[in-house]
């Protein structure tokens, strides 16, 4: 006996709450993720997976580092294996169905490392055959032993712990490969679940938590702007929307200009809906950084009198990106006292607590999120990621702007979000000013035709074509001295060699990318772009959606129609000019990085677009030859549901990875205002070296991307601080920040010789 009646233990014997032993832990993780799984149909296999989720650390490396603190090197550290040997052969089909049994299995195998087929899980054993082994035969001899200990207890007593001694010691060589069955979204979905569930229950069951009951007061009356030339139609759109919709569908697509006043929008669906029913959560999904920061300083600011959220509701809120998670209130008084925040992820005992897993399992009332989190939820075999999905069960869901995701993704997408609104009880809202033709046959709310119609003719833009590259010095000659003029281009490459020569001839233009850090970025938004006086910018996508400024004068690269109509979001915001136009032009034949088929397509109906209104009306058209004319895209649509079937989640995740989620362009690289460098440094000095690039989102905003690996320019290399290189942490020394980042062109200026 270890401590009293409890011979076998989950946690070391001096850990601070009752649940050390490990029958104690186990039953409270079974009765915790059959909570969670009870309104998803899968509560007893969730039962399952939580009360036999550790039996592998019957493994005596565990109950001798537990009991002494003392590691036997003999044995092999490792128990989740163990535990899916053990499950794999305690079921009989009394207990639960072939597909359920898997479902536990792949659950428990999966559990310290990713979801998997149970036969991939045991690929590592030859690594370390001698301890496995040892490993193994004590287990086995303790399994006995364990469930002598548990005879009186019920949850264990339907388990077939004779037939697990008989066949225990067998490792499985060459078990077929199960597969989904008909429904192969709802299979792969459920076999998510259970790992979802069993991943909270496990990680809270160190805690008295509850799921949240969302009760945020969203005031949304401090968001109308009276004054505007557009405040009467935008009041009219969102009226109209809130008396025409019942919002009763699950899924539904709202299709709603830009500058429509969307964020209003969204608060007051919110308000409507959850004021019949009760939500657990709201989270909010947006493509880009911007757009979240932009909903959340519209949801609170703690340096004015008026917010649509009070100090106690913005507490509720969770930001969760990679520059930033924590709660809002948090967030926003460290940003305004200039302070270097999310200090907490150096502390190891504040990994431990039940805030961190509160925000880790998105058990928060209000989720301010990215799309590609999103994805990584549904999509991602990883615990960390998985943790989060089941938090989706009733809740509400607003995907904004869901024209990004990857058209050739969108069929499976949908599929998946329909089952999640059926299975989860959960309302979903896509959003987009534009909708892709897979999207086509999904319902929509209500808007008022003639309301849309009267906002895009106040909102008109001319749209001019050309066929060929700017000259730089000619359009200087003809912009006006009053005039708010924006360059956008595809590429930093190509964006710099425009600046540097429209810098010759008016030395004050602006240029803005990923390689200006996003500090200076925002300082330059905010100082010279917000308001109405003259500028001329030049930049990349980095201005193309979620940010509010206002130009009269655009120039867009050519992209995809619905990437032209984000820019041209830019262009007259507040319909206060009489004469905005577009050009978009064409500087060569390179397509990157979108698709040439879209690219091509775009090309092939400018011509005959003269106005933002002809180039709404044409969307449908081209979305559809897109989507019937693209192999490619049916190819991989074909290739992730074959993934799919086979519950290939591995393979599924790194085909989302590869083909969906965004390129890494090029390194960060962390430039410091010079009287921080000293303190930022030191701070990364004393994090661990496994740590060190994870830190770095304490610092997001004084992070700027280079515009290729680091490995390719030796020169930069030798800039930089050898001691955090070694970390994976790129500094510049302090003598050289000068030399490695330009005022102007940031890191850019590295782009010629890349």
């Amino acid at each position: 006996m270890v401590d009293g009646s409890v011979r076998f233990l989950a946690r070391p014997k001096n850990s601070p709450d009752e649940t050390s032993g490990l029958c104690a832990h186990s039953l409270k993780t079974a009765h915790r993720a059959k909570e969670l799984a009870k309104s998803l149909g899968l509560e007893h296999t969730a039962f399952y997976a939580g009360l036999l989720h550790d039996i592998g650390k019957l493994n005596p490396w565990y109950q001798i580092f537990f009991s002494d603190n003392r590691i036997d090197s003999k044995y092999l550290q490792a128990h989740a294996i163990f535990s899916a040997l053990a499950v794999n052969n305690l079921f009989s089909k009394d207990i639960l169905s072939k597909r359920a049994q898997k479902q536990v299995l792949f659950a428990v195998a999966g559990h310290h490392s990713k979801l998997t087929q149970f036969t991939k899980s045991l690929v590592y054993i030859d690594h370390d055959k001698t301890r496995f082994d040892e490993s193994h035969k004590g287990t086995y001899n303790n399994l006995d032993l364990f469930r002598q200990e548990v005879s009186d207890c019920e949850e264990f007593k339907e388990l077939d712990w004779y037939k697990c001694f008989d066949n225990f010691l067998d490792v499985p060589q060459n078990e077929t490969v199960f597969q989904a069955g008909n429904d192969f979204v709802s299979d792969f979905l459920d076999f998510s679940s259970v790992f979802s569930v069993l991943i909270q229950a496990d990680r809270g069951s160190f805690f008295e938590w509850i799921q949240p009951a969302f009760d945020i007061n969203l005031d949304t009356g401090v968001m109308v702007r009276t004054g505007s030339f557009l405040s009467d139609v935008r009041m009219s759109f969102q009226e109209y929307l809130l008396s025409e919709n019942s919002f009763q569908d699950n899924l539904v697509i709202l299709k709603a200009p830009t500058g429509i006043g969307k964020t209003k929008l969204f608060l007051d669906i919110v308000n409507k809906i959850s004021s019949t029913q009760q939500f657990e959560r709201v989270f909010y999904f947006s493509p880009l950084l911007a757009l979240t920061d932009d909903f959340e300083s519209k949801l609170f600011s703690t340096g004015k009198n008026v917010s649509v959220l009070n100090q106690a509701d913005a507490e509720k809120v969770l930001t969760y990106n990679h520059a930033f998670t924590g709660n809002l209130l948090k967030k926003k008084q460290s940003k305004d006292q200039g302070l270097l925040f999310d200090d907490e992820v150096d502390d190891p005992e504040f990994l431990k607590t039940q805030e961190y897993f509160e925000r880790e399992s998105f058990n928060k009332q209000l989720i301010i999120t990215t799309t590609q989190r999103l994805l990584m939820v549904l999509y991602s075999n990883k615990p960390a990621d998985k943790e989060k999905l089941v938090s989706f069960k009733n809740s509400f869901l607003i995907i904004d702007e869901v024209q990004t995701v990857p058209k050739f993704l969108l069929p499976n997408f949908i599929a998946l979000l329909k089952v999640i609104a059926q299975k989860y009880n959960s309302r979903i809202l896509l959003v987009s000013a534009t909708i892709p033709h897979e999207l086509e046959s999904l319902p929509k709310l209500k808007t008022s035709d003639a309301i849309e119609k009267e906002y895009l003719q106040m909102t008109i833009k001319k749209i001019d074509y050309r066929d060929d590259a700017l000259d730089v010095s000619k359009e200087v000659a003809l912009l006006r001295e009053d005039e708010r003029t924006l360059f956008m281009f595809n590429t930093r490459r190509k964006a710099l060699a425009f600046f540097e020569q429209l810098s010759i001839l008016k030395p004050d233009a602006l240029y803005l990318s990923s390689g200006i850090k996003k500090r200076d970025r925002s300082e330059t938004i905010q100082k010279s772009l917000q308001g109405r006086n003259p500028v001329t910018v030049v930049s990349t996508q980095v201005l193309e959606a979620g940010v509010d400024v206002s130009f009269s004068r655009m120039y867009r690269e050519i992209a995809p129609l619905d990437n032209i109509v984000q820019a041209m979001g830019r262009l007259n915001r507040e319909g206060e000019r009489s004469d905005p136009l577009l050009t978009v032009f064409r500087v060569d034949n390179n397509y990157r990085p979108y698709s040439e088929l879209e690219v091509g397509e775009a090309k092939k109906l400018l011509p005959n677009l003269h106005s933002s209104i002809d180039l709404y009306e044409k969307l449908p058209v081209y979305y559809k030859t897109v989507s019937d004319e693209n192999q490619t895209y049916k190819n991989l649509v074909k290739d992730l549901c074959y993934k799919m079937k086979q519950l290939d989640f591995e393979s599924v995740w790194d085909f989302i990875e590869e083909k969906a989620l965004p390129d890494e362009l090029g390194d960060s690289l962390l430039v410091p205002h010079i009287e921080e460098y000293d303190e930022i440094r030191r701070q990364l000095l004393s994090t661990d070296s496994n740590k060190g690039r994870g830190k770095l989102k304490q610092y997001a905003e004084f992070m700027a991307q280079l515009p290729g690996s680091i490995g390719k320019n030796d020169h930069l290399k030798s800039l930089l601080d050898e001691d955090l290189f070694a970390k994976g942490v790129l500094l510049p020394k302090k003598e050289f920040i000068a030399e490695v980042y330009d005022p102007k062109m940031g890191l850019d200026k590295w782009v010629k010789k890349d």
